[in-house]
C-alpha cells in the first residue's frame, strides 16, 4: 500500500512541477507556429548551404514534434525543393527539444540543463546537416507548386484562434498520450529504482551513456515525456551526461520513423544521420559530465530552485493541464464519435484511407490539408483507423483533397 501512495505522490510532484512552465511552453510554441508556418520555412530551405542547414536548425529547435510527426512535414519540406542537408538538420533539431519540452526541463533540471540541451540540439543537427551535404550529392529537388501555404492576412483575433487551436489539436494531441506515459514510468522508477542505483551499478559514466544510447535510438518517446523520465534517473543516480544522451537520441530517432526517413533521403544520409546523432550525444555527453563534476551537481542539475513560485500556483496550473489532457481524450473518444456526416442538400461523406499517420500531429496536418480545399467541411481525421472523414459538396474536388494530403507528405 506504501508503494502505491508513493506512486501517486511522485506522479503529482512531477504534474506540480511542470504544470505552469508547460502551459507557458504551449503559448509559446503556438505563437511560433503562427509566425513561422511551415510555408516561412519552406523559402528558407532550398540549397545546399550552410545557410540552409542552419535555417532549418534554427527553424526546427522552437517547433514541439515528435520524431513521428517531423517525418511527413520534412518529407513535405524535401519535395518542396529543401536539400538533404537541410532535411536532415530540421529531422534532428526539431524533435529533440521544443518550446514545451525546454520549460519542461528549465521546471525540473535547471536552466543550465535547459539551455545546454538547447545547445546540444544546435550542433547535433547542424553538423549532421554539414556532413550530409558533403557526402551527398544531388541535394535538390525540384519543388512542387501544389503546396498549400497559410494565408497571412488574419485579423489578430484569427491568429489568436488559431494559437490555442494548435495547441488544443496538434500540439496537445501529439504530446498528451506520450507526457501521461512518460509521468507515468517517472513515477514508477521513483519509487521502483533504489537510491543511488546507477552510481552503484552503473558507476563507469561512459557504460551509462552506451546504455542510454542503445535505449534511446529505437525507443519512441516525445521531447517533452523523455523529460520526467530523465529527471527521474537523474535522483537515482544517472550522470548528467547520460540523461542528456537519451534526452538526444530517444526524441530524434525511433525504429517506427528511420524505414521513412531513409525514402526521404536515401540510404547514406540516414545512415550520417543516426551516426552523428549518436557520436555527438556522448561527445556532449562527457563534457556535461566534465562540466558537472567541475562546478558541482548542483550547479548544473538544481531541483529546488522553483521553489519561488506559490504551492497554490503550481495547484491550479496542475488542474487546468489534467482538465486539458482530459477534454482532449473526451473530444477524441467521444464527441468525435457523435459527428454527422453528409446531413446537408447537395453534400456527401467522404472517407480516404491515409497511410503514413503516427499521432496527432500527422492528423491535424491531414485535417488542414482537406480544410485547405474550399467545399470541404465536417472533416474528422481518425487516427486508429488510419482515415479521414469528411463532407464536400463537390464530388470533382476529391481528387484536389487527395493531391493536398499528399503533398502534406502522406499517402492516400
Amino acid at each position: 500500500m506504501d508503494y502505491i501512495i508513493d506512486f501517486f505522490e511522485e506522479i503529482w510532484f512531477f504534474i506540480k512541477e511542470i504544470s505552469l512552465y508547460l502551459l507557458l511552453g504551449f503559448f509559446i510554441a503556438g505563437v511560433l507556429h503562427v509566425i513561422f508556418p511551415e510555408s516561412v520555412v519552406r523559402r528558407h530551405l532550398g540549397t545546399s548551404s550552410l545557410g540552409s542547414v542552419v535555417k532549418s536548425t534554427v527553424f526546427g529547435i522552437p517547433l514541439p514534434l515528435c520524431s513521428c510527426g517531423v517525418v511527413p512535414v520534412a518529407a513535405s519540406l524535401r519535395k518542396s525543393g529543401a536539400s538533404k542537408g537541410s532535411t536532415v538538420s530540421f529531422l534532428i533539431s526539431t524533435p529533440q527539444i521544443g518550446a514545451d519540452s525546454f520549460m519542461i526541463t528549465y521546471s525540473l533540471l535547471g536552466w543550465v540543463f535547459a539551455l545546454f540541451r538547447i545547445v546540444a540540439s544546435f550542433i547535433t543537427a547542424l553538423v549532421a546537416g554539414i556532413l550530409v551535404n558533403i557526402f551527398s550529392r544531388g541535394g535538390r529537388k525540384e519543388k512542387s507548386d501544389t503546396i498549400a501555404t497559410q494565408k497571412t492576412d488574419e485579423k489578430v483575433f484569427e491568429r489568436l484562434r488559431m494559437v490555442f487551436r494548435y495547441v488544443e489539436y496538434d500540439l496537445l494531441g501529439s504530446i498528451a498520450t506520450p507526457l501521461v506515459i512518460g509521468i507515468i514510468i517517472a513515477g514508477l522508477i521513483g519509487v521502483v529504482v533504489p537510491e543511488d542505483f546507477f552510481e552503484e551499478y552503473l558507476g563507469d559514466q561512459f557504460l551509462s551513456m552506451i546504455l542510454m544510447l542503445v535505449v534511446g535510438i529505437p525507443m519512441y518517446v516525445c521531447a517533452a515525456a523523455s523529460t520526467p523520465i530523465a529527471a527521474s534517473l537523474i535522483m537515482k543516480g544517472l550522470s548528467p551526461g547520460a540523461a542528456l544522451v537519451f534526452l538526444l537520441t530517444g526524441p530524434a530517432t525511433n525504429a517506427m520513423s528511420i524505414s521513412t526517413v531513409m525514402k526521404i533521403v536515401g540510404k547514406k544520409s540516414t545512415a550520417i544521420y543516426l551516426a552523428t546523432i549518436a557520436l555527438v550525444a556522448l561527445g556532449l555527453g562527457f563534457l556535461l559530465n566534465s562540466i558537472s563534476s567541475t562546478y558541482g551537481i548542483d550547479k548544473v542539475i538544481m531541483h529546488h530552485e522553483h521553489g519561488i513560485l506559490p504551492e497554490w500556483s503550481k495547484i491550479v496550473g496542475s488542474v487546468v493541464i489534467l482538465t486539458m489532457i482530459a477534454w482532449y481524450y473526451f473530444n477524441l473518444k467521444v464527441l468525435s464519435r457523435w459527428r454527422v456526416y453528409g446531413t446537408k442538400e447537395g453534400e456527401a461523406m467522404v472517407r480516404l484511407n491515409v497511410n503514413g499517420m503516427t499521432c496527432m500531429h500527422c492528423a491535424g496536418n491531414v485535417k488542414k490539408a482537406v480544410e485547405s480545399v474550399e467545399g470541404t467541411s465536417n472533416v474528422n481525421v481518425d487516427l486508429d483507423d488510419k482515415a479521414v472523414k469528411f463532407d464536400i459538396n463537390d464530388s470533382d474536388l476529391v481528387d484536389e483533397v487527395k493531391k493536398r494530403i499528399n503533398d502534406a507528405g502522406y499517402e492516400v
